[in-house]
């Protein structure tokens, strides 16, 4: 093989190994990590075992949801399942959330949470909304009756701060989303957890972590319950 015949086979094989990786790169992209898959699948095992009331309350979502600990008491009484499904995105959530975690189940109403794992790893405001629309979709093609209360983006400290800006576009546009249908409610928790020094509350977060302390999730009920507990009280069934 001459010199020029060796240089075009090694541009080929260049741009196939590139091409490869790319493929490959898109796959990982579209495709949730395996420990999500894994954490997912064992959530809605224990879902299908013991699985809630026709008209209960189903909460899907992060590990910011999965983590709210005292969820049945900051809501009580009404009757609420927390499915979430810690590291997860709305994207995954769109996918795979709603459809089997939730609509299977047919609630009355869903609770909310993601985005921030999506804004951390890149992906842009509008793709967040984008999964969104398809997610709450979803849910009314499915369930016309059942309505979805959609919580903000946690404004974690450290790295993720960095970002607050494309965290408050998403709320933004989740909140426009929520505005076109009666049966949709936006729930700001973002605000309450910034201090009076734009920074996020130090008290509600756990030192060197993204994720929060009690007084975080304080700070959600004092936010999440006035909203959720009047509107849904009437339609809680009786035990």
């Amino acid at each position: 093989m001459g010199p020029k015949s060796l240089f075009v086979l090694l541009v080929v094989l260049a741009v196939s190994a590139a091409a490869a990786d790319s493929a490959g790169n898109a796959s990982t992209i579209k495709s949730p990590p395996s420990q999500i898959l894994n954490l997912y699948e064992r959530v809605l095992a224990g879902a299908r075992a013991n699985p809630p009331p026709p008209g209960d309350i189903i909460c899907i979502g992060s590990s910011h949801m999965q983590r709210w600990k005292t969820m049945a008491a900051d809501l009580a009484p009404l009757t609420v399942h927390n499915y979430a499904v810690g590291g997860s995105r709305m994207s995954e959530a769109a996918d795979l959330f709603i459809d089997n975690l939730a609509i299977a189940f047919s609630p009355r109403a869903v609770i909310l949470y993601e985005g921030s794992n999506d804004i951390a790893f890149g992906s842009k405001p509008e793709d967040v909304l984008a999964s969104f629309q398809k997610l709450h979709r979803k849910l009314h093609e499915a369930l016309p009756d059942t309505r979805l209360y959609v919580l903000s983006i946690v404004p974690s400290p450290g790295k993720r701060f960095q970002k607050i800006d494309e965290v408050l576009k998403t709320n933004e546009l989740m909140r426009a989303e929520c505005e076109t249908q009666a049966w949709m409610k936006f729930v700001d928790i973002t605000g309450p957890l910034i201090g009076a020094d734009g920074q996020p509350r130090a008290e509600c977060f756990i030192p060197g972590d993204i994720h929060m302390l009690p007084a975080g999730y304080r700070v959600w009920k004092s936010v999440v319950s006035p909203v959720v507990i009047p509107a849904e009280k009437p339609f809680e069934r009786t035990r």
